[in-house]
């Protein structure tokens, strides 16, 4: 009996300590986690009493896991150089049971809180059950949702997160970029033109809730704060609150009101009319983090000590989604995050280079472009240029910090001093992993330019799906597969937009264009056309660049013509590359000059000239 006593206390020591490894791991998870989290408690963003309740009780019971596994390796090594004594093998098995009861008391309190946490904090997920956001049709046949079809379809150009999109940080914020200007107080609640310091959201236009909770738990108006670009394209809306809850992921939806009661043009149009006015909706999943790592820059063109054409593009290429508001803006309106000097060859003192930053390509790339016209291209486009014969400097500015042992950027009432991640994080221009604010961590980098214009425009070398009819490769494809054009050179990413490349969505099933959407984004590639990873060691910089176009999940079609679903991308001749020339075979036809194209049409289409949009079909 003795023997078995022994044996059923060792087996439950032997399973105690692995069933209880979840329970610590996750604590000590979680405990990292609230490490992380500091800058949020110490006041960098208001955070609920339940929340950090909810952290000081993880943290305990990760301090009371760890405590159980030195008592149990205390009680083993008793019981087992015990030699026999009886008294020492009692006091092993004592603390053995003793353990045990408490791991047990631990786990319970570990799930009772888990459970009253996320009662009051309210914390959703998608199909009430924390199962993961699905497309629309990731497992078709299967209903469609509309309010979908203004991104890239209608006046929707792209926004943060992403539609569907999973382990969302608790900090993120959300932005919203449209292809035509929209009024601000859409957004702002008592904007006007005579009092625009205020920031409080428009919570009858804009509703942001966990999904679960529905409409009625979206953020007020003075629980998220506004702001936008000049151009007015552009919104960012930022929680007062981290999103989600540290203790669970949540599932939110954002909303945006259609029709004639909803937002608002510029032109006084509304922005959700015709097949979308019932607006624009989108689901994503926030995490139970805050993310805290600095951005970087993987990627420039024009490549530092080189020298260029003077009409290339400077394109600074991030690592992650930035705070549109701290990169983009013109230098004559103040705009100082990033620095354009020139200074001419063989001259002295450094001149201010006027132009524009603007950031494109789900927010990862930031653009200049100057102010300086010096020809056109093959489309009749305008072409501007640096300074020629001179040697151009870039800097970019990383954000004065929030605090010493922070890694969120300081934000104040002109916004940040530096760029900063989408999340806040100011940038790690070193590249030594921790945010160091300036100027340590300020990106430099210099270059050349000669007085040539380079005027030769790219040309499609690999479509996917193919483009070629006869292939095969352009039936069958999998649902989600984005469609991809490979270029020969790198691209100007403004000019990859909905506006320029487009999906044509049609067939038996394709009826409702509120159902289908689309983005557009810039991919690097190295010179042999594979994908460009930055993470790999000793990688050279790419000298070439493809589109890529993520779409809502194609239809599956039936047998027989009438039963086919089909979906055309299109690749129009607004696409530009580094030099801003439209692509082949969108360039002139023959020798027609400046005058001629005016006249018989700036687009060449199949030999002619036209004055229409001209289109190459990649045809999936």
């Amino acid at each position: 009996m003795r023997k078995i006593s022994q044996l059923i206390l060792a087996s439950l020591a032997f399973g105690a300590v692995f069933v209880s490894q979840p329970v610590q791991a996750q604590s000590l998870a979680q405990s990292q986690n609230n490490a992380a989290l500091v800058a949020e408690t110490a006041g960098i963003q208001q955070t609920d009493l339940v929340t950090i309740v909810g952290r000081i009780i993880y943290i305990f019971l990760s301090l009371l896991g760890t405590i159980f596994l030195v008592l149990m390796l205390y009680a083993g090594f008793i019981w087992m150089t015990a030699a026999g004594d009886p008294k020492r093998v009692d006091t092993a098995k004592s603390m053995i049971r003793n353990a045990i009861i408490g791991i047990v008391i631990i786990t319970s309190a570990f799930f009772i809180t888990n459970y009253i946490l996320d009662a009051l904090t309210n914390s959703g997920s998608f199909g009430g059950g924390g199962q993961s956001p699905s497309g629309p049709c990731a497992n078709p046949p299967c209903g469609l949702v509309t309010s979908a079809g203004a991104l890239g379809g209608g006046i929707i150009e792209s926004h943060l997160p992403m539609r569907n999109a999973l382990d969302v940080p608790r900090n993120t914020p959300i932005i919203i970029t449209f292809k035509e200007p929209i009024k601000p107080e859409s957004f702002i609640e008592g904007w006007t033109e005579a009092n625009p310091g205020v920031e409080g959201l428009n919570s009858a236009n804009v509703k942001i809730y966990p999904t679960e909770n529905g409409p009625s738990a979206a953020l007020p108006s003075d629980k998220a704060r506004v702001k936008f670009l000049a151009d007015r394209k552009t919104f960012v809306i930022k929680p007062v609150d981290y999103l989600g809850s540290p203790v669970k992921k949540t599932g939110y939806t954002i909303e945006l009101k259609g029709g004639a009661s909803g937002m608002k043009k510029m032109d006084g149009g509304s922005v959700f009319s015709g097949a979308f006015s019932s607006g624009y909706n989108w689901p994503f999943e926030v995490s139970t983090v805050v993310d805290l790592v600095p951005p970087k820059v993987i990627d420039v063109v024009p490549v530092a000590s080189g020298k260029y054409p003077r009409n290339i593009v400077v394109q600074i290429n991030f690592d992650r989604a930035m705070d549109p508001t701290s990169v983009s803006g013109k230098t004559g309106d103040g705009f100082m995050n990033i620095e354009a000097l020139a200074t001419p060859d063989g001259g002295n003192g450094l001149n201010p280079v006027s132009g524009t930053f603007e950031i494109s390509n789900q927010y990862r790339t930031v653009e200049f472009m100057t102010e300086e016209k010096c020809g056109t291209n093959s489309c009749a486009q305008d072409v501007y240029c640096l300074p020629d014969n001179s040697s151009i400097q870039f800097a970019v500015k990383a954000a004065t910090l929030a605090g010493p042992d922070s890694a969120q950027a300081e934000l104040t009432s002109n916004g940040y001093n530096g760029v900063v991640s989408a999340v806040g994080n100011s940038l790690d221009g070193n590249k030594n992993g921790k945010g160091e604010g300036p100027p340590g961590d300020n990106y430099a980098w210099e270059f050349g330019t000669s007085g040539e214009i380079k005027l030769s425009p790219p040309r499609v070398e690999v479509t996917i799906p193919s483009s070629d009819q006869q292939s095969g490769d352009n039936s069958n494809i999998p649902l989600d597969q984005p469609a991809e054009a490979r270029f020969d050179t790198r691209l100007r990413s403004a000019t990859l937009n909905s506006i320029n490349v487009k999906i044509d969505a049609h067939g038996k099933d394709e009826t409702n264009p509120d159902t289908f959407y689309w983005t557009v984004g810039m991919r690097l590639l190295n010179a042999d056309g594979t994908i460009f990873d930055e993470t790999k060691e000793n990688a050279l910089q790419p000298p070439k660049a493809g589109i890529v176009i993520n779409h809502r999940a194609y239809l599956p079609s039936g047998t027989g013509f009438e039963n086919l679903n089909f979906y055309d991308p299109y690749v129009y001749h607004g696409v530009q590359d580094a030099y801003q020339n439209c692509f082949n075979p969108a360039a002139k036809c023959g020798n027609l000059d400046y005058t001629d194209m005016l006249s018989q049409g700036p687009n060449c289409c199949n030999g002619l000239p036209s004055k229409g949009e001209c289109k190459a079909s990649l045809h999936p």
